[in-house]
This record gives C-alpha cells, sequence and structure tokens, in this order.
C-alpha cells in the first residue's frame, strides 16, 4: 500500500506492527518483528525521515505513531506534484524530440534525392538501420552477403532482433552458405529460427540488403566496398523489383545447413559449381572467396581439390578440362554468378 509514497515493503511492515503496538521502545518493536536489530534500526529512520512516527517527548526511547491523517496525506500529496513534475518533464521531452526529429528529416533532404536517402559513414548507416527496424511492423527480408562475424556483433544485434521477433513481425534471411560452418553464426541461426525467424542460405548472394515492410530498402552504395556508406530507397518500383529479386533468390535457396554436402550428378557442390563458374570467367581467387564469404586461403584450398579431381596442371588446363567433363553450368547459373560479382 505504502510503496507508491517511496517507503520499502520492510519500512511498510514496521509502520504497520507500530500502528498495532504504539508507545513502544526500539528493542521490542526489533523483538515483534523477528528482525535484527540493525534492520529494524533502517527502517525506523525511514519512517521518522517521511514523518509517518515520531519519538515521544516525555519518554525519548519510545516510538509514536503520528496520526495517519497528518502524515500520510501530506505524504501523498508530495508524492502527487512529484508526478506532476514529471509529467511536465516527459512532456518538454517529447516536444524536443519531435523537433529534433523534424531537423533531422529537413537535413535528409536536403542531402538525399528523391526516392531515396544517401548515408555517409558506417555510423549513420548503423543509426538508420537500428531506426528502420525499430519501425518494421509485419514483415523484414533481407540477404547477408558478409562473411562471419564475431561473437560480440551477434550478440549486440540480438536485443534488436528478439524485440523485432517479439513484436511478432515476419523475419526471413537468406546468408551466404559458407556461414553454416561457422559455429558463432550457426548458434545464432539457432537461436533466431527458435524464435520464429526464417533462414536460408545461397552460395553466391547479389549484394546485401535489408527490406522492411516492403516498403524500404537498404542497400551499400558499393557493393564492393559497404564502408562508402549506403541507400535508403522507399521508391515504389525500385523496392518492388528488390523485393522481387529477394524472393526469387529465397525460392533457389536451401534451409541453413541442408545444402552443404549436396552432390550433383557430376559431384560437385552447389559452392564447388559456382567456383567452377568464376574460375571460368577468369576470376582471381580474392574475387571468388569474397563472393562465397570465405577466405582466400580456403578458396586456394577449393580450387586445388577441384583441379587434382579434374587432373588439370594448371587453371587453364582446368578449364578445359572442365568443359570436356561438363562440370560448367548452364548459362543461367553463369549469369547469376556474374552478376553476383561483375568485377
Amino acid at each position: 500500500m505504502l510503496k507508491p509514497l517511496g517507503l520499502s515493503a520492510d519500512a511498510e511492515e514496521t509502520y504497520r506492527c507500530l500502528a498495532r503496538h504504539p508507545r513502544i521502545e526500539l528493542p521490542e518493536l526489533t523483538e515483534l518483528l523477528g528482525w535484527p536489530e540493525q534492520r529494524a534500526g533502517t527502517c525506523v529512520r525511514e519512517l521518522l525521515d517521511v514523518g509517518l512516527i515520531r519519538y515521544s517527548l516525555e519518554q525519548p526511547e519510545q516510538l509514536h505513531v503520528v496520526n495517519p491523517e497528518a502524515s500520510l496525506v501530506p505524504l501523498l500529496t508530495r508524492q502527487e506534484l512529484e508526478l506532476l513534475d514529471r509529467q511536465k518533464e516527459v512532456t518538454a521531452s517529447r516536444a524536443a524530440i519531435e523537433q529534433f526529429v523534424a531537423e533531422y528529416d529537413s537535413r535528409v533532404a536536403a542531402t538525399g534525392y528523391a526516392g531515396a536517402e544517401r548515408l555517409i559513414g558506417v555510423d549513420n548507416v548503423r543509426a538508420r538501420l537500428e531506426s528502420l527496424i525499430g519501425e518494421v511492423e509485419t514483415e523484414l527480408m533481407g540477404f547477408s552477403d558478409g562473411g562471419p562475424q564475431s561473437e560480440q556483433s551477434l550478440a549486440a544485434a540480438r536485443p534488436l532482433d528478439e524485440a523485432v521477433l517479439g513484436r511478432g513481425v515476419r523475419v526471413r534471411a537468406v546468408y551466404l552458405e559458407s556461414l553454416v560452418n561457422d559455429g558463432p553464426t550457426a548458434r545464432y541461426v539457432e537461436w533466431m529460427n527458435q524464435h520464429g525467424a526464417e533462414i536460408r542460405t545461397a552460395v553466391t548472394l547479389p549484394l546485401r540488403m535489408i527490406i522492411a515492410d516492403r516498403k524500404a530498402v537498404l542497400v551499400p552504395m558499393n557493393v564492393e566496398d559497404s564502408s562508402q556508406g549506403a541507400l535508403l530507397i522507399r521508391d515504389a518500383g525500385v523496392v518492388a523489383a528488390l523485393c522481387a529479386l529477394f524472393e526469387v533468390t529465397w525460392q533457389q535457396s536451401s534451409a541453413f545447413g541442408d545444402s552443404r554436402e549436396v552432390r550433383d550428378a557430376l559431384g560437385l557442390t552447389r559452392q564447388e559449381q559456382v567456383v567452377v563458374a568464376l574460375l571460368a570467367e577468369g576470376h582471381t581467387d580474392d574475387v571468388v572467396a569474397r563472393r562465397l564469404g570465405v577466405s582466400v586461403r580456403t578458396c586456394r584450398r577449393m580450387t586445388a581439390d577441384l583441379m587434382v579431381r579434374l587432373d588439370a596442371r594448371s587453371r587453364f588446363q582446368a578449364g578445359v578440362q572442365a568443359v570436356r567433363a561438363g562440370w560448367l553450368m548452364g548459362d543461367d547459373t553463369l549469369l547469376e554468378a556474374r552478376e553476383a560479382d561483375p568485377a
């Protein structure tokens, strides 16, 4: 009852005990409460401070309860006045925030262009991303085309993802297949799945992308260098096209972890198929590794294994042998790999 007035539970119990046993001293009160003397003494000081009890003028060791109407009513009035002051502060803060938002929107309008907001710098991108995800109401979709993140980064992202999933938002994401082998990522995906997210994988992805409610899309300004900034696109036509790209990729992707050992009729995994295609077009190990989200060392090991299986001593000979063996993919898949990395 008295907690809203700022009193602890122990102080309230002490007050009730004193109301039932007026004109007692601290040792007797301590015995009635069954507490250590220090605990009871702390509660007595708390009640004295707010004027609910007092010491007797005639017998200074006795504790008296002050008339509740004379003590509790003023205390309640004080709390009401403090609450009113707090409400005034909240109202003033809300007005300040609205003014800040208006100024921010004006600055964005001055630096952007129709249908898109330009975000320069990692900090600006991160801040806008957090704001965008915080506003999602029904659906969040995305491509994650980078390599593995640290456990610290994943832990920092968890509260935001947990809040989105807790609101009942449908979350779908496509990761690079290489991330299946990363322990922290695999554990994070398992946690996401347990909370209702849907995660799939693809060997390569065209770009990093986040789509919010099919109304806004965040993409890098330069797919090869995300540090340059990002574009937040709201143009309806562009958003619709990128949503279609996501859906096509989603349909062609696999559940997280399902495709690692799946091989085609020629004995190639999906990852090996893309490596063959990219190498046949003359891409370096650095480019292939970046598109797969693996280290250059891993990429070279994969390339060396493919050359052994083709019985080739050079990359040129490997290309010839791959054609003869029917390893090169059809035009559609080659086009997909080419679009994934135009470099």
